[in-house]
């Protein structure tokens, strides 16, 4: 195999897990804190998508737009949380569960008579052009998209490990009871987390907004699986973790597609998952049960 195909390849998955990577961080936080899986969490990656085409629309450039997209479903997330999540809570969490999935369902429908169901895309001028490194070609785009995304990833992770409102989300994630007793207020703590992680992926959206064409359902088909998969694989709840299993992931994937063709890259991705799973079930970062 030509060695020069090999390290393209292996830099495009690398350029995917930095999106992976933020997508999967959004749903570890989430979990980490309230122990909710959220199944609507590819979602809110198609909405930081449509959110840039509206953005576009009005002249805004996509990564101009991120911010404000991140802002926009902040808010919505918050409101999903404190209308639908946070009364779930104390129940069985089957319970949350399918609260999530029906949160799917509602958000595509949403995107679908608002945008409509036919492909979009976010035009860009540049969007095309690339720069080189030794053998590699990488589009402004993607490399934009990898910097950026790996940038927030650390920044939040620094906010979690350093700052007083991270103390206090560490210490909601680890006994909600004694953090109440200290003082902290909880259902605070819960109801930001889970605007943030939501408004991670939608920042995965954004950045990706130039690069992949979008439809309503374009979340839960191609993103949705590998993030659980990278939230499993780093260890449920550790943010570390889903940083480096998305880059794993992608890597593997981008190779993967090379040998086995696009259709199939995530099946070596998937066996790997598995193989883990087997000799190490608490993730790549919990040790062996």
């Amino acid at each position: 195999m030509n060695t020069e195909i090999l390290l393209q390849a292996a830099a495009l998955g690398l350029m995917q897990g930095g999106l992976y990577a933020i997508m999967a961080a959004g749903l570890t936080v989430i979990y980490g804190v309230m122990k909710v899986v959220n199944f609507a969490h590819g979602e809110f990656i198609t909405l930081g998508l449509y959110l840039t085409l509206t953005c576009a629309s009005l002249g805004l450039g996509p990564y101009a737009a991120a911010p404000i997209v991140v802002a926009v479903v902040f808010i919505i997330a918050a409101g999903f949380f404190r209308l639908m999540i946070l009364p779930s809570l104390n129940h069985p969490q089957i319970n949350q569960m399918l609260i999530t999935i029906g949160m799917s369902f509602m958000i595509i429908g949403a995107i679908q008579i608002i945008w409509g169901a036919n492909n979009r895309v976010v035009p860009l001028s540049w969007a095309r052009d690339a720069f080189e490194l030794g053998p590699v070609r990488i589009t402004y785009t993607r490399g934009l998209a990898f910097l950026t995304a790996l940038g927030v990833a650390g920044s939040f992770w620094w906010m979690l490990k350093y700052t007083r409102f991270g103390i206090a989300v560490r210490a909601a994630s680890q006994d909600p009871a004694s953090a109440r007793i200290c003082g902290i207020d909880v259902r605070r703590v819960q109801l930001v987390t889970f605007g943030a992680g939501a408004s991670l992926a939608a920042l995965a959206g954004a950045l990706m907004a130039p690069i992949f064409p979008m439809n309503p359902t374009i979340g839960v088909e191609l993103f949705l699986l590998p993030s659980f998969v990278i939230v499993v694989l780093g260890t449920m709840g550790n943010f570390a973790g889903a940083l480096i299993g998305g880059l794993l992931i992608g890597l593997v994937e981008g190779i993967g597609g090379l040998l086995l063709g696009s259709s199939l890259r995530q099946l070596i991705s998937l066996s790997i998952f598995v193989i883990i799973l087997l000799f190490m079930p608490r993730g790549l970062f919990g040790g062996r049960t």
